[in-house]
Formats: C-alpha cells, sequence, structure tokens
C-alpha cells in the first residue's frame, strides 16, 4: 500500500471514531431522530458552498458518467444514510463500547457483495480475514 493510502486510512479510521464519540456525546441531549435531522442539516449547510464551488467539477462529472453512474450515487447516499439513521437509533438504546464495534462488522456485507457483484476476486484469506474481523468485533463488543 502506499504511504498515501495509509494517511488516508488512518484519517479515515480517526475521523469514524471520533464521529462516533460526538455520536453519543450528542445522544446525551437529544434523541436519535432529532441527531439524525440537526446532522443532515448542518452537512447541507457544510457542502453546499462545496458543490457550488466546485459547481463545474460536478457538473462535468454528473455529464460524463453513465446513466448508471449517478443512481449508484443515489442508492449510496440513501443506503447510506438509513444505515446512519439506524446506527443512532441502535447507539441511543446501548453502549457506544458495543454498538459502535458490532456496526463495524459491515465489511462482511461489502465482501459478499463486491464478490457477487462487482466481480472482485474471492479467495480463502479475504473470506478468512473478514470473518475474523467480524469475529473479533463481536467478541470485544462482549
Amino acid at each position: 500500500m502506499e504511504l498515501s493510502t495509509v494517511v488516508y486510512l488512518a484519517l479515515a479510521i480517526l475521523g469514524w471514531g471520533l464521529g462516533a464519540f460526538f455520536d453519543k456525546a450528542c445522544l446525551k441531549y437529544m434523541d436519535a431522530s432529532g441527531a439524525f435531522y440537526v446532522r443532515a442539516l448542518v452537512m447541507i449547510a457544510l457542502f453546499a458552498p462545496m458543490v457550488a464551488w466546485k459547481h463545474s467539477h460536478t457538473k462535468q462529472a454528473l455529464l460524463g458518467s453513465d446513466r448508471l453512474g449517478p443512481l449508484f450515487v443515489a442508492g449510496s447516499v440513501i443506503v447510506s444514510m438509513a444505515g446512519v439513521f439506524f446506527y443512532l437509533k441502535a447507539l441511543s438504546g446501548g453502549e457506544a463500547s458495543r454498538i459502535v464495534p458490532l456496526s463495524s462488522t459491515y465489511p462482511f456485507v461489502t465482501f459478499v457483495l463486491a464478490v457477487l457483484f462487482l466481480g472482485e476476486s474471492f479467495t480463502a484469506n479475504r473470506l478468512v480475514g473478514t470473518l475474523l474481523l467480524a469475529g473479533g468485533v463481536y467478541f470485544i463488543s462482549k
């Protein structure tokens, strides 16, 4: 793996870890549905100016892609935001130290779908690694 990839991965892990911490902290002050909608409002306020600033790039990406590109983006947004909503609901009813690791078993779903529908290679090492990761997360949360 290139160094830049490792740095980006470390930053993503840090961001997700801090995000889960702030998610649980905010649930002390508002319910999960309210946190979800406030999150959406903050995202719109932060990202609308960025999209406007990069309007030509966004337009080029939309017009230059196959028709399925924007549909997959929309699908990603819809299912990701649904995941966030249900994650916040689960987090509001449980301990962060249990809910966050258990919600992090989603790579198994991605692994199966990527092999079945994206033509990614199936290897025993990837399967065992993904299962060990999911199993380890399960035991950490016990």
